[in-house]
């Protein structure tokens, strides 16, 4: 059985070549420690984009602005206001919120929607939300849509109110056409056929009809709190891989079972006789 033991390591070697996140997720702490970007602390799985990739996870990387961290996320941009390591918090406001200037807020978050709702196509933009590490406290925060309307909408349409989303008295149309925020619950039967939606952007409200442009940007300063939990859920692909890789590690095993077997049953291997003198004793 000694001269299976060198295959049958390989074979363990090649199985936790598959798995290599845990024993990495416990030596990054150890090797990069953490950087400062402002009052900002940030460590494992954070990076910054100036760190080795090996101090973070590649979703969880920040870039510097300023003295200031972004999070680039798939459909916009957030500034980091807090990060809170202990309860897996993160603490983020739009970058074009935070701006002090006329910027609308176009920044969605690109994962699960609290109503789990999702939209095949409105207009030219199509939200497929992602199935990541991330997620926000419905209990205190909600969505609402940002439209872009080619019609002026003077008065509630369908039961929706479309509240103005300029917050500058002088904001001129964009490309001839008007922004507005409408309630994320709002049923997108009573969508404006002229408006398209241009971003779904989290406010700490659960509605916004009959708040005003100046109460919706002060809760929209306040930022999101959105938590990060590595364990919550696998990758199906990463599943099948898994499963796949541990195939053909039976497989192998199964392989130098049936050698190890076949060698203690059949009869060692005999060398052909030799031409010298042969001696038969007969009984």
């Amino acid at each position: 059985m000694a001269t299976l033991k060198l295959p049958l390591l390989c074979l363990l070697a090649l199985a936790l070549s598959f798995f290599p996140h845990g024993s990495t997720a416990r030596s990054i702490n150890t090797t990069c420690g953490f950087t400062l970007c402002g009052n900002l602390s940030i460590r494992y799985p954070f990076r910054s984009t100036t760190e080795p990739q090996s101090c973070g996870l590649k979703r969880f990387e920040l870039v510097r602005d300023n003295n200031r961290a972004i999070f680039p996320m798939d459909r916009g941009n957030f500034y980091v206001q807090h990060i809170f390591y202990d309860n897996q918090t993160i603490h983020i406001v739009d970058v074009n919120v935070d701006k002090d200037n006329c910027s609308i807020p176009l920044s969605s978050l690109p994962f699960g929607s609290p109503t789990n709702r999702k939209f095949p196509q409105i207009g030219p933009t199509s939200y497929t939300y992602l199935d990541t590490e991330f997620a926000f406290d419905t209990f205190t925060y909600e969505e609402m849509f940002v439209m872009n309307c080619s019609t002026k909408m003077n008065k509630p349409w369908s039961g929706a109110n479309y509240i103005n989303a300029c917050r500058c008295s002088s904001c001129p149309p964009t490309n001839k056409n008007y922004v507005y925020f409408l309630d994320g619950a709002t049923a997108t039967s009573a969508f404006h056929p002229s408006c398209t939606v241009e971003a779904l952007v989290p406010i700490s409200l659960h509605n916004i009809n009959g708040l005003s442009t100046f109460d919706i940007y002060r809760r929209l300063r306040m930022g999101t709190q959105i938590t990060w939990n590595l364990q919550s859920k696998l990758r199906w692909g990463s599943v099948v891989n898994a499963l796949q890789s541990l195939f053909w590690v039976l497989v192998g095993l199964l392989l130098l079972y049936a050698e190890s077997m076949m060698a203690l049953v059949l009869p060692p291997a005999t060398s052909p006789p030799s031409k010298g003198i042969q001696i038969f004793l007969l009984q």
